[in-house]
């Protein structure tokens, strides 16, 4: 099970960030008897939904964020250049 949690505890308008990756989803759930909402990024909707109901019990919905950005280039970090040996 492959979870990042992108943003946590968050207000659910984030979820309409075009610079989001494919496969984010907003989560509704309820904490302590109050409805949170997070951004995660998953294998898929059972994994994530597995997550969550393990963790907290209650999962009110599972949707789709407005990401646009491949996942393997999410937050693609290119490799420093290494100084060439003189």
């Amino acid at each position: 099970m492959n979870i990042n949690i992108i943003h946590a505890n968050c207000d659910p308008s984030l979820a309409k960030n075009r610079e989001l990756p494919l496969n984010a989803y907003l989560v509704t759930y309820v904490c302590e008897g109050e409805v949170q909402y997070d951004v995660t990024q998953g294998d898929g909707r059972v994994s994530i939904f597995d997550h969550y109901h393990d963790k907290y019990g209650e999962v009110k919905g599972i949707e789709w964020t407005d990401g646009r950005i491949s996942p393997k280039f999410w937050n693609y970090q290119p490799p420093a250049e290494k100084k060439k040996k003189r």
